[in-house]
């Protein structure tokens, strides 16, 4: 222990002694380790442990799939469900998730919609948690007939609540009906992450028990003790086979899909993870090697107080000791410093995904520095300067102390040259791994613009959003749908600066889901049952179209004609011509679709492509149906205006509420802004490789610097020959510029090379660029050149003022 005191306070003085090279490697280690800190953090919260769960090792997802039509992700029925709770022998319990709206309302006020599930029994018990105030669901209260109780989110009390503790065993008037407030969940339960805002009891009575044909449900459940998630899986098909048999109109190809539920929930994370923790780590070994050139610097101007303490019986590793004291006390200051920096970056990372997008992502809220973190970049900053330390301190340990004394101080030619050589190697290492970086982030920036400027399908700008429900009590008949939505689209026409107004059931890259159809041809041979093609299916009214600027390709677009008492008629996009009518005109062909109305829809109009949820996926095949021949409940609202579309919002409200004050206008906001928020994830991810790269092209312009400086100096007597003898500065410039150059050439080679494997991880990632695109890979490689270029000239330009009388004279 004394000996390690004695090494700490001789580090501490030596790192004190020569503070130019103390601050520069802590500042290159704080890059390094601040990054992988960073990134750490991320990982913790959104893939290892984004749920804090007591059996989560047990908790898994259930869905079902069918790949004939190439669902694999896909809701579950309730008659499904149903058989599988009834006599699966690998759940000690399963649980159903229905995605619900709640409209809370409070006196003659508008109501205010909010996102819930109706959960069925035992769905608090399963995820191993408790209400913070009051209590969760009782199996009585998921029976017909039984009060209606609600719990609440712990943020939604504290916003909507004012946090009384004293609401539980209140009422509050949810969708028209008094619910008891019977519970309050701690702060940490988000499940589903998108779940919303409170849970409510799920009944699932007789009729639902039917139901195989729609799939709405979400299912979770905890394995037995013992049992695995390929038993769960097998036990599950075996269920999902005989179902085929007993109701192959609605089951056939049908089977479940069992997997953990932490796979489940981060499976939108995951990909990018591998990407964001290879660029770190590549910082974190360009900084090392910077640092590492760095002490190799100083170990030269040590050799001879190294040699001293030698020659005066010091082993070699008690130096070698010594030395890696001294660095790990650099990688422990830049660790702390670093620390701070994760600090401000995990907060930029939080703030650079937009509130009502971060919702979904499991995981978002433990985002931040834990215990389990710190943890983590003290062994990181420990590891680190071992790393960077131990090759400097192994060539100076190696110290000829007999050549070195009798040298005076200027080492051995032998030992400085291996110096030298190691040096030019770390160069060429940072410059290959900066290039990887480089490459990458240029790949995805360029993948980034191309998505952003890529054709939509919609113009967005000036167009704002808004979704009204109708109670399906007031609401019953189909006229009454109809009318109202007649009227408001006329008022909302009617306001000031609103240009164009219509309706759809889901809004374009909302992230409002999905709804598909399966469909035949008529005319043609039927595809098979179970292996029908689905398509997207939107109900529009006609104003939609031109509201939101989808452009008609051929035929014609929905008339106010197309009303319930004409022929039924439907429009189909591009994507759906191409792939289901190659090189044969689609207008007038007839469709029939398993739903409510059996009539064969004929197509009248082709209209563009818009994309889907994603914004880097094409298109899906979709059809658009008229509103007046399928009137829906929930519609939204899309008004292209001529002023910023957010100053028509409170206008908008009015004017719902003067057709009917009970109902809640919700999801109003510009999209503009909902595709900021899709956009976002992959903004982030370009925005922080972006600056892992900038990180990575300083630290090697400096490394290339540092080893170029160090070049002259060592050099220095030979340029004072050279000059004395006649050389043009020109030709001193020239010899010092080949030197630099030749290692950032090899360092290229190695890293073109090397990005040229790497970049190919990153095609899921990128769009409208390949992953070796040349235009990217020359753009990078000529401003690393140039940068490079840049750090050797500085060095190269002061050998050439070096006066060859004092050269001379130092030796």
């Amino acid at each position: 222990m004394q000996t390690l005191w004695q090494d700490l306070r001789y580090g501490a003085r030596m790192l004190m002694k020569q503070i130019g090279v103390t601050v520069i490697a802590v500042l290159a280690a704080a890059l390094g380790i601040g990054a992988t800190t960073t990134i750490f953090s991320s990982v913790d919260a959104l893939l290892l442990r984004p749920f804090n769960f007591p059996r989560q090792e047990r908790l898994v997802a259930i869905w079902e799939q069918n790949l004939a039509v190439g669902n694999v992700r896909g809701s579950v029925a309730p008659g499904n469900f149903s058989d599988w709770r009834a006599h699966n022998q690998s759940f000690e319990q399963l649980v159903a998730i229905d995605q619900h709206s709640f409209d809370l309302s409070e006196g003659e006020q508008q109501p205010e919609r909010f996102a819930g599930c109706r959960v069925s029994a035992g769905f608090f018990d399963a995820l191993g948690v408790k209400a913070l105030y009051g209590r969760t669901f009782q199996p009585q209260e998921h029976e017909l007939g039984h009060e209606q109780v609600a719990v609440l989110k712990h943020s939604f009390w504290q916003q909507r609540f004012a946090a009384d503790p004293a609401i539980v065993g209140k009422t509050v008037t949810l969708n028209r009906q008094r619910f008891t407030v019977i519970g309050v969940m701690p702060p940490g339960f988000n499940y589903p992450y998108h779940s919303g805002k409170l849970w409510s009891p799920l009944v699932i009575d007789q009729a639902m028990q039917q139901q195989r044909g729609n799939h709405y449900l979400e299912a979770i459940g905890l394995l037995k003790p013992g049992r695995s998630v390929a038993q769960a899986q097998a036990d599950l098909s075996a269920l999902a086979q005989r179902a085929q048999q007993q109701f192959p109109d609605t089951n056939s190809g049908r089977d479940a899909y069992v997997l953990s539920l932490t796979k489940d929930a981060t499976r939108g994370v995951a990909p990018a993870i591998p990407t964001m923790i290879g660029s770190v780590i590549f910082v974190l070994l360009i900084a090392c090697a910077n640092i590492a050139n760095l002490l190799l610097a100083r170990a030269a101007t040590r050799q001879k107080e190294l040699a001293v303490r030698l020659a005066l019986g010091a082993s070699r590793w008690r130096l070698l000791r010594q030395l890696l004291t001294e660095s790990v006390m650099l990688a422990l200051l830049g660790g702390a410093l670093g620390l701070l920096l994760s600090v401000w970056a995990i907060d930029a990372i939080a703030r650079g995904i937009p509130a009502d997008f971060a919702v979904f992502i499991p995981g978002w809220e433990h985002l931040g520095l834990n215990r389990t973190v710190f943890v983590f970049t003290l062994l990181v900053s420990v590891l680190t300067g071992v790393l960077f330390g131990l090759a400097p301190a192994w060539q100076a340990a190696r110290t000829n102390f007999n050549e070195t004394l009798k040298d005076g101080g200027k080492g051995a030619g032998g030992t400085a040259g291996a110096r030298q050589r190691l040096r030019g190697v770390l160069v060429v290492a940072e410059i290959a791994l900066s290039l990887v970086l480089l490459i990458s982030a240029g790949l995805l920036i360029r993948s980034f613009a191309a998505m952003m400027n890529a054709d939509l399908g919609i113009r967005p700008e000036n167009v704002l959003a808004a979704q009204v429900a109708l109670s399906r009590e007031d609401y019953k008949e189909e006229n009454q749908r109809r009318d109202f939505y007649t009227q408001l689209l006329r008022r909302v026409e009617s306001l000031p600066g609103v240009d164009a107004a219509g309706a759809i059931n889901i809004v374009p890259i909302s992230g409002g889901g999905d709804n598909t159809l399966a469909f035949q041809i008529e005319g043609r041979p039927a595809f098979p049952k179970g292996r029908e093609p689905f398509v997207q299916m939107r109900v529009a009214t006609p104003g939609y179209f031109n509201a939101i600027g989808t452009a008609l390709r051929r035929g014609r677009l929905l008339r106010e004609q197309d009303d319930d008492t004409a022929v039924r008629v439907v429009l189909i996009n591009e994507t759906m011509a191409r792939r289901f009518f190659p090189g044969q005109e689609p207008l007038g062909a007839r469709l029939t679709f398993d739903a409510a109305r059996a009539e064969p829809l004929e197509i009248i109009g082709i209209v563009a492509d818009v994309k889907n949820d994603d914004l880097e996926e094409q298109a899906d095949p979709a059809v658009y149906l008229p509103y007046a021949q399928q009137p829906w409940a929930t519609m939204n609202l899309i008004i292209h205006s001529q002023q910023e579309p957010a100053m028509l919002a409170a206008s908008v409200r009015n004017e719902v509420r003067a057709l009917d004050r009970h109902l809640p206008v919700s999801q109003l906001k510009p999209l503009s802004r909902m595709i900021d928020e899709r956009a976002a994830p992959k903004r982030l991810m370009t925005w922080m490789l972006g600056v892992f790269a900038a990180v990575a092209l300083l630290l090697a312009a400096v490394g290339i610097y540092a080893v170029m400086t160090c070049v002259v100096a060592q050099r220095t007597h030979e340029i004072g020959v050279r000059l004395a003898l006649g050389a043009q500065t020109r030709d001193i410039l020239g010899l010092m510029l080949r030197h630099g150059l030749r290692l950032t050439l090899l360092g290229m080679g190695f890293g073109v090379a090397g990005a040229a494997a790497v970049t190919r991880a990153l095609a899921f990632f990128l769009y409208g660029v390949t992953a070796t695109d040349s235009l990217t890979f020359g753009g990078v490689s000529l401003l690393l050149a140039c940068v490079a270029l840049l750090a050797c000239w500085l060095p190269a330009r002061r050998a050439t003022k070096v006066d060859p009388i004092i050269a001379l004279r130092s030796e």
